[in-house]
């Protein structure tokens, strides 16, 4: 377990764990999926305690401002990456192999640039309505959910390419590893309470979506895809704790 933890805080953020560095099998990468929530979980607390401890201090919309800047930055900005080519290969190509060769295009074009700045804005947003509501559980378990989504996209989809860096991920994925992130996922998002009912109805409706458009513009998921899932799965739960704390 603690080797799946490493792996996947390694994988999903800038953290590593002192526990020694060893390459590993396809199937001990795909168990790590069963960790993506404990991942989010860390990330997730560093949001909550920034808010908490700079809430008062510091400007609402300046800190939704900075903590929406450390989902980027924590996490190297690799599911921003993965929306971004998402949208310029959905809206670029007219083809799945354009669409894949697009994706593959280290470049980002009007769609994906677009596709960012409204990711940002939705965070920001949501974050600050969040901060003026006192309502920090949202930022807790958002990013334990958006990662369990992550890992409910990979189980039982087929790689869109015929080969490729996350094509022994997903075919070494389990049942197993999937039902472990949903109780991991559970558990973290217990302090949340009835709201993470909702986070978890939310985000496997983002799940069930992408999952449709990539079986039918892609032909399967890619690395990409996961990263765009883990971003609308976060920015859905932010907005409707945001939307419920307004009530």
């Amino acid at each position: 377990m603690i080797k799946s933890f490493s792996a996947a805080l390694s994988f999903l953020t800038v953290f590593r764990l002192p526990v020694g560095e060893s390459i590993l099998s396809s199937q001990e990468l795909a168990a790590s999926f069963a960790c993506f929530p404990l991942a989010g979980l860390v990330l997730g607390s560093i949001y909550c305690a920034t808010a908490v401890l700079f809430a008062g201090h510091v400007p609402e919309l300046i800190l939704a401002a900075l903590i929406t800047s450390l989902t980027a930055l924590l996490t190297r900005g690799l599911h921003f990456d993965g929306l971004a080519d998402l949208a310029d290969g959905i809206w670029g190509g007219s083809t799945r192999e354009r669409r894949l060769e697009i994706m593959k295009d280290s470049r980002s074009g009007a769609f994906g640039v677009l596709a960012i700045v409204l990711a940002v804005a939705l965070k920001i947003a949501s974050v600050h309505a969040l901060i003026l509501a006192d309502s920090y559980a949202p930022l807790l378990v958002a990013p334990v959910l958006s990662r369990f989504a992550m890992a409910a996209a990979a189980y039982g989809s087929d790689y869109a390419r015929p080969q490729g860096l996350g094509k022994p991920f997903l075919e070494n994925m389990r049942f197993e590893h999937l039902i472990t992130a949903a109780t991991v996922a559970a558990l973290c998002s217990i302090p949340a309470g009835f709201f993470s009912l909702l986070g978890f109805a939310s985000v496997l409706c983002c799940v069930s979506f992408m999952r449709f458009v990539s079986k039918k513009y892609l032909g399967g998921i890619t690395g990409d895809v996961l990263g765009a899932v883990n971003e609308i799965g976060e920015i859905a739960v932010l907005v409707l704790g945001a939307c419920l704390a307004g009530q």
